[in-house]
């Protein structure tokens, strides 16, 4: 198969922008739903008086903009952070492969994560009661959820949070694409991603567990 076909498609630039516009109507989509005058009151009520309460939904209707701004903003780091991880395994194990070609890896196999937030989507409204702000901050699918969300650490929250059926689904079409793109087997690449993202991510993982104990 002549993964030039496949994978080269549609440009970079595309894919990218595709990916952004999911991410804005899927953000847009949960917050015009669910977010709420009411639900800042509920989340807030024993905490702060009134006055205050309505100054930071004041604050936040003000400036909820800057939340869209990022979303593409956090498309464009974390599709950076994989193909840069994939291209040093890949040049460490001295396979030929271009860095725009595993960056067009890592945007496609980035739809993982719209088709998680459509997920998510779909739960809040049928599946979810949504009584305070925190209960829009679930992980669909996510070792996280396995426990009520009091119980876990802080310092635990992020990583356990990352355990999900998407993440692992994220790896699965990682090396399927990268399969393609090197013409090696399913497994060997499987290999690939595991050594070079599961690398990057684990340190990032520590990076934030440890910026957690730190600033807590």
């Amino acid at each position: 198969m002549n993964h030039n076909n496949f994978v080269f498609k549609y440009g970079n630039w595309k894919i990218y922008i595709i990916l952004s516009i999911f991410g804005l109507i899927i953000g847009f989509s949960i917050n015009y739903l669910f977010l709420s005058e009411g639900l800042y009151y509920q989340s807030f009520g024993e905490q702060l008086a009134v006055d205050r309460i309505a100054k930071i939904i004041e604050i936040s209707q003000k400036w909820h903009w800057i939340g869209y701004l990022f979303i593409p903003i956090i498309v464009l780091i974390r599709v950076s952070f994989t193909s840069i991880c994939l291209y040093i395994g890949c040049f460490l194990a001295n396979s030929q492969a271009h860095f725009r070609e595993l960056l067009k890896v890592a945007l496609l196999a980035d739809f993982v994560f719209v088709l998680a937030g459509i997920v998510k989507f779909v739960i809040l409204i049928f599946f979810r009661d949504i009584s305070k702000l925190e209960d829009l901050q679930f992980q669909p699918l996510s070792f996280l959820e396995l426990f009520p969300r009091n119980s876990v650490d802080k310092l635990f929250v992020y990583p356990f949070s990352l355990l999900s059926v998407f993440e692992l689904l994220y790896w699965l079409v990682l090396a399927w694409l990268l399969s393609v793109v090197l013409e090696k087997p399913f497994g060997n690449s499987l290999k690939r991603v595991a050594s070079s993202y599961g690398t990057g991510l684990l340190l990032w993982v520590l990076f934030v567990m440890f910026l957690t104990v730190n600033l807590t």
